[in-house]
């Protein structure tokens, strides 16, 4: 990309993630290897999930009420100096969970700040692509911080990966305080303030209010939900391939493998109205191939259903650019809240009831049925978006 700030908040996005699929692995063969619970590790994994749905949406709001460079850089020097705070020894358990979920209380405001500034920074059709570029970004992080998290667990402990969790927070501060340009806060100084909660309720009005902005909502939460439940179980189902940790990141890495190669084909080969017809069949197949594991409980397939899966959820990228582009700079920062809050609640739901399903079911059974029942659930909701009047689309930044 030709423009330096999209490079220093790709670079600060790359340490983010890492940082977070690090912890993530962590913490999950943490609990499985000392409860051998499905349930319990995907109850753990869920909770990176909980602040999104508890307080996305009001947290959010923090995007358009300051200035966003400023937002983004205190939210990652909280969260080093908590996940910091975990490498402590001799915590229990469930302190170390307690003090994650306090620390990813600082993602809604980061993301949704994040989010709302990259249309300001680029304009029209750039912006989808520089979108697909910060999702491959973020899928190629995910690769490196699963794969690398769960061969980074066996050599250097749980602990010793949430330390290099904290470093990536501060190193990420570092870039975006460097490389992004200070701007004023996103509602006008003359607009009369009014309190957090009348402006996070003005943004779920705004989105939940107007039928193609809502139904964009429901299809990306039920699609990522079905599509990515097995996540909180990929411990157990690692062990039921005949795998170790090793095998529980590969199968949390390859997914973003198959994103990637998503969104470099639909942001960089295709043309916008071949995107646009691509996003629902897209949305429909993500859950749809991970029926594919009923045929077979073997890796190879596993693996590779994964990876296609992860290819057809890459149908959001289009997807947001058309959410983004059509809400008035002063709201983005709130609506993306939304979004966000919808889907880390759908994520979180469907992950603890894949965990509860896999306590009575193996899990490969577990995987297979709700991908064929989040097939059936998203062509509903993609129906539910061809029905939909398109917005106008919403005045330049």
């Amino acid at each position: 990309m030709g423009v330096r700030e999209t490079r220093y908040i790709f670079g600060a996005l790359v340490f983010s993630v890492l940082g977070d699929q690090l912890a993530r692995v962590a913490l999950s063969i943490l609990v499985y290897s000392r409860t051998g619970s499905p349930l319990l590790t995907a109850l753990t994994y869920a909770v990176t999930f909980l602040p999104w749905v508890v307080g996305g949406p009001i947290l959010a709001a923090y995007a358009d009420r300051m200035p966003r460079r400023s937002v983004m850089i205190g939210c990652d020097l909280g969260r080093a100096v908590l996940v910091g705070m975990l490498v402590i020894p001799g915590i229990p358990l469930i302190v170390l969970v307690a003090l994650l979920f306090v620390a990813t209380m600082f993602a809604p405001p980061f993301e949704s700040a994040r989010s709302a500034l990259m249309p300001e920074i680029l304009q029209g059709d750039r912006y989808v692509v520089g979108n697909a570029l910060i999702t491959n970004t973020y899928q190629m992080g995910q690769v490196f911080g699963f794969i690398g998290g769960g061969a980074l667990v066996a050599l250097i402990t749980a602990r010793g990966a949430l330390a290099a969790d904290a470093t990536t927070f501060l190193i990420s501060a570092a870039l975006i305080r460097i490389g992004v340009r200070h701007r004023a806060r996103a509602q006008s100084p003359d607009a009369r303030r009014t309190s957090l909660l009348q402006e996070t309720s003005a943004g779920l009005r705004l989105v939940l209010g107007t039928p193609r902005l809502r139904s964009i909502v429901l299809l990306v939460c039920t699609a990522s939900a079905f599509a990515f439940a097995w996540e909180g179980i990929a411990a157990p189902w690692a062990a039921q391939l005949g795998g170790g940790p090793r095998t529980v990141g590969l199968l949390l890495g390859v997914s973003p493998i198959g994103m990637v190669v998503g969104a470099f084909v639909l942001g960089r080969l295709c043309r916008p109205s071949t995107r646009e017809r691509l996003m629902l069949p897209l949305a429909v197949a993500g859950p749809l191939v991970l029926g594919l594991v009923l045929l077979d409980n073997r890796a190879p397939l596993a693996l590779a259903a994964v990876v296609i899966s992860g290819l057809a959820v890459s149908f959001n990228i289009p997807l947001n650019a058309v959410f983004m582009l059509a809400i008035d700079p002063a709201f983005r920062g709130r609506a993306f809240g939304v979004v966000q809050s919808g889907l880390q609640a759908a994520q979180g739901l469907s992950i603890l009831l894949a965990g509860a399903v896999a306590d009575r079911l193996a899990p490969s059974t577990t995987v297979g049925v709700f991908g064929l029942v989040g097939a059936v659930i998203v062509a509903l909701a993609a129906r539910s978006y061809r029905r939909a009047p398109a917005p106008l689309p919403a005045p330049a930044a």
